[in-house]
């Protein structure tokens, strides 16, 4: 089976693959980010180092990873696990190399029947090169193969690079995120696909029921990591049951289901470890997994149903940025890159229809899902659909050449007439792009000094005395701060509560482990609240006018019963939406005295013009002071907060009659703001 997948230069195809997968490798190495970065990278580190469980559905074998990696490799924590998603990058590209080459093989040999050499009777028969041999003498070589041989290295080659180089496939590789791991499996399931279709269509029954188990046991792998891989299934199931004689292709498959099954199933037994590990109670114990309700709860992503999109504005404004992530993924390429896709996919259709059918289906359901689910890192969700346009345009030499000249040629004819010039030079196009493509993403996704999410994290921890309190719904703040307290040991001093966390039962456990002094304070609260939170939990009758009362009375006791010995201070996510907007329920009794990135709170409203806060010692590495670093959408948005406590510190020292430091701290906002590619809102 591998030797019609990979032709007889296998052992090319392979090195070309290692040697791809090495280079990839080692460039993202170069550009992997050193330390914690925004969104979930703090508390998915803090998680695998402990090990502990991570937020739904928990991906147990990304943990189980990240466990190993992380005590195992040298260097700071998070830079450890960060190199994880370098290597399962890598290894995604070198997947989608074998992939192209498998299907350029697989339509090849659909436009001519295979070649068969005469062998002695009692002999095992042998597959013989899908080139007769008195052609490939004919053929120009290089490196002693043919030129037929290295077409399809080439164009796979170019297009494993596009997905290489793309923008928010290459940021994934540089923090520690499970994205690539999904990456890798969606390219292998499709090559396993891939040679168990084309073994059922040699007639080869051994070979498609090895292809088939290993299917399923990487499905079961890649389910146990993101559930993301249900939207593959049907594609896949296309890919097997599309052709000629369906319903027989469908009777042979399902005679399988008592391997298959077993085989997906034993992998997706990882989740065991969820439940497991939550019974010893560990620091990071999200969704506290070990009752059943709770562990369906997790690994079916419960908490994430507010995020559904239904309202049609909400909608079109997502499918706004949906746009705008698909058409900047190769730079000013991107046109190039998507137009020819579409074209290949048109040509893909023309030729070769269950293909298409297959990897379109997987195309349209990513799509759909991501115009469906509004959460605010929905990008790196649509990497499977570029997978996809990249997969037809891998085709392209072959799906172009029989719509120029559809008669079957001889393949001793390649590159010695016009249509084998032709389908040259589309190859040779395709490896020019994929370079220029690498060449021109280096610069934007080089983020070896990429330490913008720890330092925004302490300078907020700068703003705040000794065993402070600080109460927070601002997840690209309070994400890092898990990682910094309790695996770097960073201020443990300080008291962050997360408002958002709070909602859910699992973390007033995180808090009594990781504060207990400040929750033992309310628990005459936590009783009253604890019981109607778990009824919202169950789905049971509850009170919500009380469940309600009783969160807002919780949070304002951890800053009225602790206010003596204990600053208190809060801070908020940017209220670009009424929303987002706090509505002065924590705390009603208190002022708020904006300080610089936080807000401090106190007894009495401050009189105009009394003594400002001290100038602020931000540290800007990255933003304003040494090499600039790439920004995405949420790096930019948290250096934008620094524009804006320079410009509140600047208004607040001119009403104090400062005018000197007015105009160092408008300065200051006016030199970050210059240094933030974009707008600030």
């Amino acid at each position: 089976m591998l030797q019609l997948a990979f032709g007889t230069h296998r052992r090319i195809t392979y090195i070309a693959a290692a040697a791809l997968t090495t280079i990839w490798l080692a460039i993202y190495a170069s550009t992997v980010s050193p330390s914690v970065n925004f969104i979930d990278s703090g508390e998915l580190i803090t998680a695998l180092h402990e090990p502990g469980v991570a937020h739904p559905p928990g991906y147990p074998l990304y943990t189980l990873m990240g466990y190993v990696i992380s005590h195992l490799l040298w260097g700071e924590v998070a830079w450890r696990v960060n190199i994880l998603s370098a290597f399962w990058g890598a290894l995604a590209v070198g997947a989608l190399f074998l992939l192209i080459v498998a299907l350029f093989n697989y339509l090849q040999s659909k436009a001519r029947p295979p070649v068969r050499k005469e062998v002695p009777r009692g002999r095992r028969a042998k597959h013989a090169p899908s080139i007769p041999d008195q052609d490939i003498k004919q053929e120009r070589t290089f490196l002693g193969q043919p030129l037929s041989a290295w077409l399809p290295l080439a164009t796979a080659a170019a297009i494993a690079s596009l997905l290489g180089a793309s923008s928010t496939f290459w940021s994934r590789t540089a923090q520690a995120k499970m994205y690539t791991l999904h990456y890798f499996f969606v390219t292998l399931l499709f090559l396993l696909a891939l040679l168990a279709r084309w073994a059922y269509e040699q007639k080869d029954p051994k070979g498609m029921r090895r292809a088939l188990l290993a299917l399923s046991i990487g499905l079961g792998l890649s389910l146990s990591n993101h559930l993301m891989t249900t939207l593959l299934v049907p594609g896949l199931l296309m890919m097997l049951l599309l052709g000629s004689n369906m319903p027989e292709r469908i009777r042979t498959m399902l005679r399988n289901w008592y391997f298959a099954i077993p085989a997906i199933a034993v992998p997706v037994l990882l989740y065991l470890y969820l439940p497991f590990r939550a019974s010893q109670h560990p620091l990071m114990n999200w969704g506290s997994t070990d009752s059943w309700g709770d562990f369906w709860r997790h690994i079916t992503g419960w908490q994430y149903r507010p995020y559904v999109v239904t309202d049609p504005q909400e909608r079109a404004e997502l499918i706004g940025r949906l746009w705008g992530y698909v058409t900047g993924q190769w730079s000013w390429l991107t046109s190039t890159v998507l137009g020819l896709s579409l074209v290949a996919g048109i040509l893909l259709a023309r030729t070769y229809w269950p293909l298409f059918v297959a990897t379109v289906i997987t195309a349209v359901a990513t799509l759909v899902f991501a115009t469906l689910y509004g959460i605010s890192e929905i990008e790196p969700y649509l990497v499977p659909f570029y997978i996809i346009l990249l997969l037809w345009l891998g085709t392209a030499p072959l799906t172009l050449r029989r719509v120029i000249e559809p008669e079957k040629t001889s393949a001793g004819r390649t590159g010695r007439n016009l249509t084998g010039r032709v389908v040259a030079g589309v190859a040779a196009f395709l490896t020019l792009l994929g370079l220029v493509s690498a060449l021109l993403q280096y610069p934007l996704q080089d983020h070896s000094d990429d330490y913008l999410a720890g330092q925004f994290a302490e300078n907020v921890f700068s703003e705040l005395p000794q065993h402070s309190v600080l109460i927070t719904d601002y997840w690209d703040f309070y994400a890092p701060t898990i990682y910094l307290q309790n695996v770097l040991q960073k201020r443990p001093d300080l008291s962050l509560v997360d408002m958002s966390l709070l909602k859910y039962p699992w973390y007033l456990g995180y808090l009594e482990r990781y504060s207990p002094a400040l929750v033992e304070k309310s628990r005459d609260i936590i009783a009253t609240f604890q019981v109607e939170q778990r009824r919202w939990v169950n789905g049971e009758p509850y009170n919500l006018q009380l469940l309600q009362d009783s969160y807002y009375s919780l949070l304002t006791s951890f800053v009225e019963r602790n206010f003596d010995a204990r600053q208190a201070y809060v801070l908020f996510q940017p209220c670009g939406q009424p929303a987002s907007c706090e509505s002065n329920l924590v705390a009603p009794a208190f002022e708020r005295q904006r300080i610089g990135l936080t807000s401090r709170l106190v007894r009495s409203p401050v009189p105009a013009g009394s003594e400002p806060p001290k100038e602020p010692e931000y540290k800007l590495a990255g933003i304003a002071t040494g090499s600039r670093v790439p920004m995405d959408d949420f790096a930019r948005l948290n250096s934008c907060r620094y524009v804006e406590a320079y410009a509140i510190l600047a208004q607040q020292y001119g009403t104090a009659n400062k005018p000197d430091h007015s105009q160092m701290m408008a300065a200051m906002a006016t030199t970050v703001r210059q240094a933030i590619p974009g707008q600030c809102r």
